[in-house]
């Protein structure tokens, strides 16, 4: 990750030891950007864990993918760009704008814009919706290797993610097809629970990171990019 070049806040309301270095605070737009990036995922999976659940609905989440994880990943590209790092600004944008778009689809499919609930054109709506991010996040993946490795490992969790929910998908609409009074649930979506629960987990250590580095602590170790720079 870039390092920031900003300076240190430091906290003239707190109470310092005498003889105490003053606790230093460094500006990192990570901080926001993970924690948008965590809020909208975490979300994700509630819903998904209780995808069996025919009450379940997407639009509970549309408040957090819009108003919280939106605008925190937007503002952390936003303020990357103004620093000059922009392959940061672009995962940050990229991020920000697939939970503003996943949050209008979330809209169209509960109001039955794409077709009838749980029918085979409204699937396949959801289908071109996930397989066009997937190969957007696998372009990113295969162009970061210069990052540090939690981030590749990252987005390969997230590439496994977004193809299971894919293959999901055209395992649901075969089922409607061939089997319309008892489709089942595809077992590829507990493939897409368990890779997002992973990706999860990584993104928490690296905001973990971010924040201990920014309260003065050190970074936490991201490992060494898979690809050396010249």
């Amino acid at each position: 990750m870039k390092e920031v070049s900003a300076e240190p806040v430091k906290r003239p309301d707190e109470a310092q030891e005498p003889g105490a270095r003053p606790v230093q605070f460094t500006a990192d737009p990570s901080l926001p950007g993970f924690a948008g990036f965590l809020i909208g995922s975490i979300s994700l999976a509630l819903y998904l864990v209780d995808y069996s659940v025919a009450a379940n609905s997407l639009v509970a989440s549309l408040p957090i993918m819009v108003f919280s994880s939106s605008i925190l990943l937007l503002m952390a590209a936003r303020w990357s760009m103004r620093l000059g790092d922009g392959v940061f600004a672009a995962i940050y944008g990229l991020f920000g704008t697939f939970w503003l778009s996943f949050a209008v689809l979330s809209v169209t499919l509960n109001n039955n814009l794409l077709g009838e609930f749980e029918n085979i054109e409204q699937r396949a709506a959801t289908a071109n919706f996930v397989v066009v991010w997937a190969i957007v996040i696998i372009l990113l993946t295969v162009t970061t290797l210069h990052l540090p490795a939690v981030f590749t490992l990252l987005f390969v969790i997230v590439d496994v993610t977004l193809l299971s929910l894919f293959g999901s998908i055209n395992q649901a609409i075969e089922r409607t097809i061939n089997n319309p009074t008892q489709p089942g649930d595809p077992w590829l979506i507990y493939v897409g629970m368990v890779s997002m629960l992973l990706f999860i987990l990584v993104g928490m250590y690296i905001f973990a990171s971010a924040m201990n580095a920014a309260t003065g602590g050190k970074r936490l170790p991201l490992g060494r990019p898979l690809r050396k720079r010249r």
